[in-house]
This record gives structure tokens, C-alpha cells and sequence, in this order.
């Protein structure tokens, strides 16, 4: 009997893996610090409106200020650099390369956080701008001819948000799932199907190519570039078909991070959307992790309140989950129907679809995610039991011990960094350039005409769901 070995190796060589170890390594580091009573992590710099240029950002934890916030700024600069550098290693950026990028990346973002935190800037503005102001600056640099590769292979916007994204997990609570898990759950399962069923007609139409169509479908559809690579492989689709698609996908979130963000916080200051439709409405509609999650989080700096960050990445987690079961399904309907009619009903020689499939497809990041929600509630549940149990209040004395150590002095400020990081590498690897050289005008117009659908179905669908 023949055995076929297990391939250890996507678990040091794929991004996905690495996001959840590295999450997982830094939430673990926070658990450190507050089970030995120490701040460890307070030291790493956040953004802040400033007036005196001596002190343009916030420490966490005044009594780990280095002398000066921008010795903070240079140690966590070097500390993450070096961080990060193996695992970029073994996902293909030579340390050389990663050195030179990876600071490139870091001072983009932390000048544009400078330059909206200066206090009348701010005032004007508000900081969340600058996000949009670091997207802005590196769509710039990213769209000017020869770029260096050293700083494109560096910029891993997917690899910086699914590590910041575990880290978020640490602040959505088991109390926020009760609360609004269901009803993410049944709006995506409504969502993303009925964005399928309407968009595939409308790309039919204009490339009059099934096989694109399903790709673009997809990547429309579920979650962006990944689902386009995988329904691409679920079919057996020539490789020009996800990287037409992915650059489409790329621009248009891109130009929906710098626009749609603000519609909601609009929307919501007139009173129209609620804060939890408006983070919904982001994580049904925007199809990259990163463009959706860091359009989740301007919303939230916006409107002032967590709510839309909490549920905008919780809709775009449970978005993300359902990329294997679609890739499966597509696999076994291209298999049994659609080769064997082409092929004039000879059988098809391309192998069978495993449901094994179902978990190569799955976002391993998503666990971390889920993990370290779980980890930090149950932490919370068991000291409520316990050490404040006497309280009036249990979980509440626990959740304000454990809250400020381990995730607001803890994973957060790495989180937003990794958030920042990931608006740079947006616009770093976002090349308009790309529609001119596809020559794919026909696949570009369906593209922008199915985000339109699927942004105004997902508004209908958030409206419904978390009405004001």
C-alpha cells in the first residue's frame, strides 16, 4: 500500500501560516506581561494629535517613553524589522531586500501619521485621514515607473493585516459573538450568494467567457484575490485569468478604501446607517482582508466607537471561511459537468476534488483570529469566577484588569501599526499600469459595474440587518 508524505512546508513558507504564528507569538508575549505583572509591550509607539514635533506620538505606557517617543519610533522600526525578517525570508524577500523595503514602508506610514497628527491638521481632518493620506502617498510611489522590486517584494500587505487581524481578535470578545455573530452569519450566508448569482450573468455578458466569469465572480464575490486564485485552480483556468482579476481587484479596492469609508461615517452622522451597519457594510462590500478591515477601522476612529470595526472584520472572517467550500464546489461541478461536456462527454483525466480541499482553501489566519477572542474570554470569564468574584460586577472588574494590559497596552498598538503598514502596501501594489497592459477594458468595465451591485446590495443587506 502507497503512502503519500505530508507537506509540511506551507507551514513556513505561506503567508497565511506565518500571520497566524507571528499573532499568535505577539498576543502570547502580551499574556506574559500581565500574568508576571509587567508591561512588556507598552513601549511600542501609537499615533496621536501633537503640537510639540519633540513628542509626535503616544507611548502606551508613559514610563516606558525611551528618553524620547522617537527613540520608541527607531526601536520599534528595528525590533519589528528584525521580527520579521526570517519568516520574510522563508516566504521569498531576501533579507537585503526586506531591510531596505520594510523600511521604506515604516517611515511612509509613520510620516503620514505625523503629518495629520500635527493638531491643526487634525482638527481639520480628523486622524483617521491618515489612512487615506498613506494610501494616497504609496498609490503615488507605486504607480511611478521603476519602482524598485526590492520594495515591491517587501510590500506583504496581505502578510501585515491577517497578522494584525489575529491581534484583533484579543478585542472582540465572546460577549461581542453572542451579541452579533448570528446575525453577521445569516447576512453573509445571504450575501455572498446573491452577490454570485447577479454578477456572473453581468460578466458573461461582457467577456462572454464562462471560465472568467466564474473567476471574476469570485474574486467579486467572496474575498477578493484569494477567492480568484482559488476558484482559477477549482477550475483549471488559464493563470491570466486571476492575475487580470486580482489587478482589478486591487484597484477597485484601492479607490473604494479612499471613498466608501467616508459615505458610511457620513451616513451615519446623518443618521441614515447605524455604526454596526456601517462596519458591516464594509466587510460585505470591500473584497481584499486588508482593504476591508482598514476601511472598518476608519469608520470606527470616525464615528468614535468600536462597534464598526468589531463587525466589519467579524463579516469579512466569516466571508473569508466559505473560499474553500465555493473552491470545492466549483472543483466538482467543473469535474463531473462542465469538462465531460466539453470534452464530448469522454471522461475527464484532471484529478478528483478531496474534500481535504476544503481545509488547503481555508484561511489559516482565521484561527488565530478566533483563537485569540476565545483565549482573552475565557481569561476574563475565569478571573471573574475567581480573584473578582466578591466584586459586584465580575466581569466587568475583569474585563478592565485584563483589557489594558493584554490588548490596549498589549497587541494594540502592533496591531495598528500592522494596519498602517498594510495601507502602504495597498497602494505600493496597486498599478493602474496593469488595465493597459491586460488589454482587458471588457473585464475592467463588468468589474466596476458588479462592485457597484454589490456595494449597493450589501447596503440593503445591512440596513435590514442592523437597522438604526
Amino acid at each position: 500500500m502507497s503512502s503519500q508524505k505530508i507537506d509540511w512546508r506551507p507551514l513556513y513558507k505561506k503567508e497565511d501560516w506565518w500571520a497566524l504564528w507571528l499573532g499568535l507569538a505577539l498576543f502570547f508575549y502580551s499574556l506574559v506581561g500581565f500574568f508576571s505583572f509587567r508591561d512588556i509591550l507598552g513601549w511600542v509607539p501609537t499615533w496621536k494629535a501633537w503640537t510639540d514635533i519633540s513628542s509626535p506620538v503616544a507611548v502606551p505606557n508613559p514610563k516606558l517613553v525611551l528618553g524620547s517617543p522617537w527613540v520608541n519610533l527607531v526601536v520599534a522600526w528595528i525590533a519589528l524589522m528584525l521580527l520579521l525578517m526570517g519568516p520574510a525570508k522563508l516566504i521569498g524577500v531576501r533579507p537585503s531586500e526586506w531591510v531596505k523595503g520594510f523600511t521604506v514602508i515604516y517611515w511612509l506610514w509613520w510620516i503620514s501619521a505625523i503629518i495629520i497628527g500635527y493638531k491643526p491638521i487634525a482638527n481639520a481632518v480628523t486622524t483617521e485621514f491618515t489612512f487615506t493620506l498613506a494610501l494616497l502617498i504609496s498609490l503615488i510611489i507605486g504607480n511611478m515607473p521603476k519602482v524598485p522590486q526590492w520594495l515591491l517584494n517587501s510590500a506583504r500587505g496581505e502578510w501585515f493585516i491577517k497578522t494584525a487581524l489575529v491581534l484583533l481578535g484579543a478585542k472582540i470578545l465572546f460577549t461581542d459573538w453572542i451579541r452579533y455573530g448570528g446575525t453577521v452569519l445569516l447576512m453573509v450566508l445571504i450575501g455572498f450568494p446573491a452577490f454570485m448569482f447577479l454578477t456572473f450573468p453581468l460578466f458573461k455578458l461582457f467577456t462572454r467567457n464562462t471560465d472568467l466569469s466564474v473567476v471574476a465572480t469570485a474574486g467579486t464575490s467572496i474575498c477578493g484575490v484569494a477567492a480568484a486564485i482559488a476558484a482559477a485552480g477549482a477550475i483549471n483556468a488559464p493563470a491570466i485569468y486571476p492575475a487580470m482579476v486580482s489587478a482589478a481587484v486591487l484597484i477597485f479596492a484601492a479607490v473604494e478604501l479612499v471613498i466608501l469609508p467616508w459615505i458610511a461615517i457620513g451616513m451615519v452622522k446623518a443618521g441614515v446607517l447605524s455604526p454596526a451597519a456601517a462596519g458591516a457594510w464594509m466587510g460585505l462590500s470591500v473584497k481584499t482582508d486588508g482593504a476591508a478591515a482598514a476601511s472598518a477601522e476608519i469608520v470606527a476612529r470616525g464615528v468614535g466607537l468600536d462597534a464598526p470595526l468589531t463587525i466589519g472584520v467579524m463579516t469579512k472572517m466569516l466571508i473569508d471561511i466559505w473560499i474553500g467550500v465555493v473552491a470545492f464546489v466549483l472543483a466538482l461541478i467543473w469535474a463531473f459537468f462542465v469538462e465531460p461536456r466539453r470534452s464530448g462527454g469522454a471522461q475527464s483525466a484532471r484529478r478528483r476534488p478531496s474534500p481535504m480541499e476544503l481545509w488547503f482553501r481555508f484561511p489559516k489566519f482565521v484561527l488565530g483570529y478566533f483563537f485569540t477572542s476565545l483565549a482573552v474570554s475565557a481569561l476574563i470569564a475565569a478571573l471573574a469566577g475567581s480573584a473578582f468574584a466578591a466584586q459586584p460586577n465580575p466581569i466587568d472588574a475583569a474585563t478592565k484588569a485584563v483589557v489594558p494590559v493584554v490588548v490596549l497596552q498589549g497587541t494594540d498598538p502592533f496591531r495598528v501599526l500592522l494596519f498602517g503598514l498594510t495601507f502602504i502596501a495597498i497602494g505600493l501594489n496597486t498599478r493602474f499600469s496593469l488595465m493597459k497592459q491586460y488589454k482587458v477594458w471588457n473585464l475592467f468595465i463588468s468589474f466596476g459595474i458588479a462592485r457597484i451591485v454589490v456595494i449597493l446590495i450589501a447596503l440593503l443587506l445591512v440596513t435590514l440587518f442592523f437597522p438604526k
